[in-house]
């Protein structure tokens, strides 16, 4: 009867035992948070504190258009990179940004940087129609001339486009050629031959 006893105590101890063993195990577990928490970056431990930069770069391509400068007499082609494909848009972008300064050093110029930003407003047919700032009219007559120049010629090196004609605010303007004449019509690279790179 004692030994009975005994073991029936032990059993209610061991079954006692095991149920606040249960339960301190499961107040220690690691569940799932209703929310997240933000931790400190000094409380992450040094084996999961990446070290590494996370930026991924993305490869845009591009391909080189042709664009022109003013030199000492004539027109002088230099090469930029712009994104593929090229439109008249980017490469209006190109020309707007002028000469590097090595092309400075060497006597390039670019009056047309002075009345961006350059805009385009339309492409009909084999006529591209943009859009200069009213500062190109700040610009001397032979300033002016060349940056006709620079424009007609960069955007008639894009395939399918002949002729440029150009708008200040809501208003078509007649461009100055070499020759001292206003332009009635777009321009093409015919009236500015003279000024033609070599």
């Amino acid at each position: 009867m004692i030994r009975s006893s005994a073991r029936s105590c032990l059993r209610w101890r061991s079954a006692g035992a095991l149920v606040i063993l249960a339960v301190l195990l499961s107040a220690c577990s690691i569940g799932a948070e209703q929310s997240p928490n933000v931790v400190a970056p000094q409380d992450v431990p040094s084996g999961l504190a990446g070290s590494g930069s996370t930026t991924t770069s993305v490869t845009v391509p591009s391909e080189n258009v042709s664009i022109y400068l003013e030199g000492l007499q004539r027109l002088v082609t230099v090469n930029r990179e712009v994104a593929k494909p090229a439109v008249a848009s980017t490469v209006l972008e190109a020309l707007a940004k002028g000469s590097t300064g090595a092309e400075a050093e060497q006597n390039l110029r670019s009056p047309i940087s002075a009345a961006a930003p350059l805009s385009v407003l339309s492409i009909a047919n084999d006529t591209v129609t943009v859009e200069l700032a009213p500062s190109f009219t700040n610009l001397s007559g032979e300033d002016q001339v060349a940056a006709a120049a620079q424009l007609v010629y960069t955007l008639t090196a894009l395939p399918g486009i002949r002729a440029v004609s150009v708008r200040i605010g809501d208003r078509a303007t007649r461009m100055p050629l070499p020759d001292g004449r206003l332009s009635t019509g777009a321009l093409t690279r015919a009236e500015y031959a003279s000024l033609a790179p070599v």
